[in-house]
């Protein structure tokens, strides 16, 4: 059977209009991420196996992040901060070991005291609230 280039784009928009697709949740601010955040795990994909891990994440209003807790890269306990802002709805932070770039974070899901977020380094970082 062979359909129209235009019934299969009018197919595509209804499901994508439906909601059976997750979609990232655009921050208005960053209001909502304040405070401490436990990574649990990380993981390439939604369905991709989870690296366990052990990090707390804090949120603060001044517009730093501070991550601690064991670093499973350099096999040691460790903390480091550094700047972040919300802009177009992301999470735009430093990188810290690249003066002038940026790691970019969308927020995938963020729920009751779960929080996942899509980007970065590792593609999908799960979190609980603290």
């Amino acid at each position: 059977m062979a359909f129209s280039k235009g019934f299969l784009a009018g197919l595509t928009l209804a499901i994508a209009g439906s909601g059976a697709a997750l979609a990232d949740v655009a921050l208005e601010n960053a209001t909502p991420l304040f405070g401490n955040w436990k990574l649990e795990s990380v993981a390439a994909g939604l369905t991709k196996p989870r690296i366990e891990e052990n990090r707390n994440w804090e949120f603060r209003a001044d517009g730093i992040i501070v991550t601690s807790g064991y670093n499973r890269h350099f096999k040691t306990t460790d903390r480091h901060e550094w700047g972040y802002k919300v802009e177009s709805g992301k999470i735009i932070a430093d990188d810290p070991g690249r003066p002038g770039k940026t790691i970019d974070y969308s927020v995938y899901k963020m729920e009751g005291n779960e929080l996942i977020l899509k980007g970065g380094l590792e593609g999908f970082y799960f979190f609980k609230k603290q």
